[in-house]
């Protein structure tokens, strides 16, 4: 009969667990949230590239149906990630109407995970070297953007990725390029690509001058990297958001300095777990740490389409093993929102509107 009692017990346990993240889950739906690390060309859907592929008459060796596409997007390994990004989804965008596809997956997405506010980086390079207009590629940025606005009720905002990955001298092509075609849509520049063979410090110059120029500048530091690369990015490059940042779990001075500055560090879990060069498991991830340590961190997927990840699915992964308690995970959502770069006064009423809505949680998932 005891053991019966404590059964009972556990299975009654289990279920109000479950009742709660269902509850959880429902509130994450209901809110406006906001992403700020995210890549339009991996919001690209197999439907798109694979229509692109029979527009522009592409073809791949080992790509001979949709259904070989859709095996493609099943990655499995870092190389396999590059492979696809450069030399598949950016290989097939061969006009500037291509551009406009991106837009409908990028709706898609948004609206499932009801996204309402995101900062997008665009990586321009490959596209011109396929022969695309830069001029043309920020109207299409412009008018995809006015048109999520318009028919969606959803704002986005652009940042320009000017890529370790080609060099120096093409990032300050890229920057100059941004320069010369301002659009209200694109408001900064991302350090991006390859890391371990594009120290931060070689590119102050071309972050200089986007300061300088009223831009917003941000940088992917400390996904590959030790915590170098970050002081780099914060100290030289000025940048006032770094992307990832994991490898700051290294280094106590700088996880003190990101809290007392408040630098927000764009965490993506998925996609740290997948490259595993500092996480093998997401109960690892320091993201609880740096949590605990007052460090202004926020959630985002990175390359949502590339990962099978959606955001909701990123915040309700963290609940895992109770890594992050429901409020805990509110507090990131807050996060998020104060981490944009959008008008205090904006960031504060989208935060009031979203409080009316977790009060009508709060009793269901026990929070304050």
């Amino acid at each position: 009969m005891v053991w019966g009692g404590v059964e009972d017990a556990m299975k009654a346990g289990a279920g109000q667990r479950a009742n709660q993240m269902q509850n959880l889950r429902s509130l994450l739906l209901e809110i406006p949230k906001t992403e700020i690390h995210l890549h339009l060309e991996a919001l690209a859907s197999v439907d798109t590239i694979w229509t692109l592929m029979k527009k522009h008459s592409i073809s791949y060796d080992d790509i001979r149906s949709k259904e070989d596409l859709k095996k493609k997007f099943k990655i499995t390994s870092l190389n396999e990630f590059i492979d696809l990004f450069i030399n598949v989804i950016q290989n097939c965008f061969r006009s500037e109407d291509d551009i406009d596809l991106l837009f409908d997956d990028t709706e898609s997405y948004l609206k499932r995970n009801n996204i309402v506010y995101s900062e997008i980086f665009f990586a321009p390079t490959k596209f011109l070297q396929n022969g695309l207009d830069f001029v043309e590629i920020v109207n299409r940025l412009e008018s995809g953007s006015a048109r999520l606005k318009s028919e969606a009720n959803i704002e986005t905002k652009f940042i320009i990725d000017v890529s370790r990955s080609f060099g120096v001298d093409n990032a300050q092509s890229n920057l100059q390029l941004t320069l010369d075609n301002r659009r209200d849509s694109i408001f900064g520049i991302g350090l991006g690509g390859a890391e371990s063979t594009g120290p931060a410090a070689a590119f102050a110059p071309v972050f200089e001058t986007a300061v300088n120029e009223g831009l917003h500048v941000v940088a992917h530091a400390g996904e590959d990297v030790g915590p170098e690369s970050i002081w780099d990015s914060v100290r030289l490059l000025k940048a006032e958001r770094i992307g990832h940042g994991i490898s700051a779990i290294q280094d106590d001075a700088l996880i003190d300095y990101l809290a007392e500055h408040r630098i927000p560090l764009e965490i993506c879990p998925t996609s740290n777990l997948f490259t595993q060069k500092y996480v093998k498991r997401l109960e690892e991830h320091p993201i609880r740490a740096f949590y605990d340590r007052g460090v202004n961190v926020t959630v985002n997927t990175d390359d949502p389409t590339l990962f099978g990840i959606d955001l909701v699915d990123e915040y309700m992964r963290l609940t895992n093993r109770d890594f992050f308690k429901p409020d805990e995970i509110l507090d990131l959502v807050k996060n998020g929102m104060f981490a944009t770069f959008l008008p205090k006064k904006q960031q504060s009423e989208m935060w009031k509107s979203t409080q009316k809505i977790i009060s009508t949680y709060s009793e269901s998932l026990e929070i304050a």
